[in-house]
């Protein structure tokens, strides 16, 4: 009998845990995301306000690491030009494949057709400052 009264005890003093971890996880404060995440954010935000309201939209870039997306992306925000990524996780999760080849692995940066040649200007002068367009290219105007 003993043992059934230790096993019963053992049960309920996890039921009673979990539901203390599971009141206290719904009480905590929210995690607010950072300041430029926000901005990030409300950048995609203005790319798809932009192309809800008619404006047509396009691949521009398609790129090979992170590192250039990140900066080229940067680039167009400074300058006013909205854009989008995809793919941008699954190049994260290949890494160094990505970097070898332009293949579907690659990630795809769209903008909106009204921007295209300031977004090429943006463009040029990002790779003439490298030195090298390696595993970036530039879809034509649509």
């Amino acid at each position: 009998m003993l043992p059934i009264i230790i096993i019963c005890g053992a049960v309920l003093l996890c039921i009673a845990g979990y539901a203390a971890w599971k009141n206290q996880k719904k009480s905590s404060p929210e995690v607010t995301a950072p300041d430029d995440a926000k901005d990030t954010d409300e950048f995609s935000k203005a790319f798809f306000e932009r192309v809800q309201s008619g404006e047509k939209a396009q691949p521009f870039l398609q790129l090979a690491n992170q590192s250039d997306c990140a900066l080229l992306q940067g680039m167009l925000q400074s300058a006013g030009i909205p854009s989008y990524t995809d793919f941008t996780h699954i190049n994260k999760f290949y890494g160094p494949l990505t970097d070898a080849t332009t293949s579907g692995l690659s990630i795809k940066l769209q903008i909106l057709v009204n921007d295209y040649e300031d977004a090429l200007a943006v463009v040029n002068d990002y790779t003439g400052s490298k030195k090298s367009s390696a595993g970036i290219t530039v879809y034509p105007r649509q």
